[in-house]
This record gives structure tokens, sequence and C-alpha cells, in this order.
């Protein structure tokens, strides 16, 4: 557990230096392949994602949603990046909406959300009845303060997430070897292997292994639970001072609500292709570029699922 803190601590110092001159301590992998050898989709002709800008989304101000725009667009999905607030009307136009790293503020200009609003209750109200007539919603807790901030629209679709960092210290990559970054395997019985986001359409789609890189715990019932948090899992502080409160069972939740589907994991970094900046000068990859996991056809599949492709 020290060890965990102690990184994020200081990944969180690297952040507060570093923001000062519009620089952070990760970047996108240029490296990264999105190419998809047999795409779903006729190229923009797929179902159209919209990726949630109107809500100081971090990973959509710093760009750090493109390798995972770039590996829908390869399988046929068009993406679009759009600051409106949300309404039934405005919503119809998508058929997945995908909510990341969501704040009332921009990321590190505050430690805690305390009495402000992400989303409004009208906005809240319009993606439940969006999802009810059918939309599929794509959304993301966080380690604090994104989990605090998301809270309020989980709860709605009768989910809740953590407050604080979830770490397990007995199923995490030990060659890695930080605690937060937890494996779900087929080994290890973590992975669901028996829902189609797992599955996939054919043998080759098969999910056998992810990583999650710390972020929350999430619970809900009459889910399925995709990413099952082993007893081992703590909920600690984070960083910042904030939490624990709650802790949860999973880090990937599946479902639906009416017509429509929604599916929610409690870290993000799986959906993006990151390269991290360590203390010591090394470099670390984290999500989709991450080769020895399987993030890229996770990805794929859940897209698939929510899309309707994988019942």
């Amino acid at each position: 557990m020290t060890n965990i803190k102690t990184y994020s601590f200081l990944f969180l110092l690297l952040i507060s230096i570093n923001v000062t001159y519009g620089q952070w301590p990760m970047s996108n992998d240029d490296t990264f392949s999105s190419e998809v050898k047999e795409p779903t989709y006729e190229k923009e002709k797929g179902p159209k994602i919209l990726l949630d800008g109107a809500h100081h989304n971090f990973f959509i101000q710093w760009n750090f949603i493109k390798p995972f725009a770039d590996l829908a667009k390869a399988d046929g999905y068009q993406t679009i990046v759009d600051s409106i607030e949300f309404t039934l009307e405005y919503l119809k136009h998508f058929d997945i909406v995908m909510i990341i790293t969501a704040l009332p503020f921009d990321f590190t200009s505050k430690n805690e959300v305390t009495d402000e609003s992400t989303f409004s209750k009208e906005e809240i109200n319009s993606l439940y009845d969006w999802v009810n007539e059918g939309g599929s919603l794509l959304v993301f807790s966080e380690h604090a303060p994104f989990d605090q901030a998301i809270n309020p629209l989980l709860n709605k679709f009768g989910i809740t997430s953590s407050i604080g960092y979830t770490i397990d210290t007995a199923y995490f990559d030990k060659k890695i070897g930080r605690p937060g970054w937890i494996e779900f395997s087929t080994t290890n019985g973590l992975l669901n292997s028996e829902h189609p986001i797992i599955l996939g359409g054919k043998p080759t789609e098969l999910v056998t292994r992810v990583l999650t890189f710390g972020g929350s715990g999430l619970s809900g019932e009459g889910y399925s639970n995709l990413l099952k948090l082993p007893a081992t899992s703590q909920n600690v502080v984070h960083a910042t001072g904030v939490g624990p409160i709650g802790r949860g069972n999973s880090q990937g939740l599946a479902g639906t609500i009416g017509k429509g589907k929604v599916v929610a994991f409690g870290d993000s970094n799986g959906f993006t292709a990151m390269i991290f900046d360590s203390e010591d000068g090394s470099k670390q990859a984290a999500g989709l570029n991450l080769e020895e996991y399987d993030w890229k056809q996770f990805v794929l599949n859940t897209l698939h699922w929510l899309s309707g492709k994988l019942e």
C-alpha cells in the first residue's frame, strides 16, 4: 500500500508542476496501431459515438481520447466530440454516448468535488430517458475527484462508485509492481467469461487478460460484473486526501435500462494508449498499447455489444 500511495502522490506532484507549462507526465503513444483487420462497419458508415466534451472532460480537453477515437473509426464508427449540454432531442442524433473524466471544474484546479454539479438534473434525466428509449451509454468513474463528479449520474442508473483509490495487494501485475494496477483474467477468475464482451463474436475475439490502472470500485444490482474485484481489493485514501468512502465489487459493469444498454467502468485508462513518465526517468505503457493485455479487443467488443453486434 505504501508504494502505490507514494506513486500516486508523486504522480500528482508531477502534474501540479508540469501543468504550469501546459504539460503532463503522460502522453499519447504515437506507436500505437489502431488498425482493425476486419472492420465491423464500412468506413464512416457505422454508429455515431458522441464523445462528451461539455463537462470539463480531461481526456477530451487534452486529446488523450485520440487513440480510442482512431480505433473506433478504424472499425467504421463515427466519433463526434461536442460540447453541447444533454437534451433528449440532441442525444437522439447519436447511437452511443461516451462520458469520460467528467468534472465540474478543470482537472487539478481543485482536489475535491463539494457542492458543484457536473451534470444538471435535466441533463441526467434526459440521458436516462435516451437510454431507456434505446440509446447506449459508455460511462467511466475514476479515482478522486472524478468518482465524486460522476456519482450523481451513475446513481440514476442504479450504480455507485467508491470514492478514493482502488488497489489490490494480491491480484496485481507483479512485473510492473504497482498494486493499483489490477489484473483480471480467465486464469484468476476475475473476468466474467460468460458475457459477450469477454467472449466476442468469434474465437479470435476472446478476451483473456486485461489490466486496470487504479480508479474506483463500482457496485450495481442487476448488472453483469465484467471485471470482478477480489476480496483482497481495497479502497484507500487518494493522494489528494479524498476518501476512502465505500468499496464496490467491480471495475466493469454491463446491463440494460429499458430498451437501452449501459457499460460502466471504474477506470478509464484502458480506453487510452498512454506513456507515463516515472520519477526515475523510465517510461510505462498503459492502456491499449500494453501489448501483453487484450485491451484493444476488449474495447472493440464493448463497442460491438453497445451497438447490438454481440448478444
